[in-house]
């Protein structure tokens, strides 16, 4: 629902950076069913590869969330 309506920010929509940001954001708002399909669909010899890349990307999200925080207090 959050990723909806931030499809429909102009600022967002109407540049390549924003438009890519929406695309990432679309591609993790699964729901939890959606999600258990996938991991239960992970090959057992591509698992320890797949857990790695989830972790680095949840740390690179967590990052990013930071950052994000930190400019909106910086400008606010």
């Amino acid at each position: 629902m959050l990723v909806k309506r931030l499809m429909a920010d102009p600022a967002l929509r109407f540049s390549e950076t924003g438009r890519n940001l929406l695309r990432l954001l679309a591609l993790h708002a699964l729901r939890k069913e959606e999600w258990e399909v996938i991991i239960s669909n992970v090959p057992p010899h591509c698992s320890d590869i797949v857990a790695d890349l989830a972790r680095q990307f949840a740390d690179l999200w967590s990052e990013f969330a930071e950052r994000i925080g930190e400019d909106v207090a910086r400008i606010g």
